[in-house]
């Protein structure tokens, strides 16, 4: 479950750094008020981006982990069915 963890804070992290970048802009922009909100209004489109692909990714992987847990539950009842059958339970 670590890798799940780690990819939520991974996402968290983007998001902090992509805030704060956008503040430290939005101080320090040398140009016009309407450049640094086209200017802004395009990283947020990028960071929106970036952060589709993430949660995309994760969802990915969610679904992948549920398959694998299925499996592993499928083979786990085979075998105690076999168990029960050698037993004659």
């Amino acid at each position: 479950m670590s890798r799940y963890n780690e990819t939520g804070a991974i996402l968290g992290s983007l998001f902090v750094g992509a805030l704060a970048g956008a503040v430290a802009a939005l101080l320090l922009a040398p140009q016009s008020g309407k450049e640094t909100r086209d200017k802004l209004a395009d990283e947020a489109e990028k960071l929106k981006e970036e952060i589709e692909k993430y949660a995309s990714d994760f969802s990915d992987k969610a679904k992948q982990a549920k398959a694998d847990l299925e499996d592993k539950l499928k083979r786990t009842e085979a075998q105690l069915r076999d168990v029960e059958e050698e037993l004659g339970v």
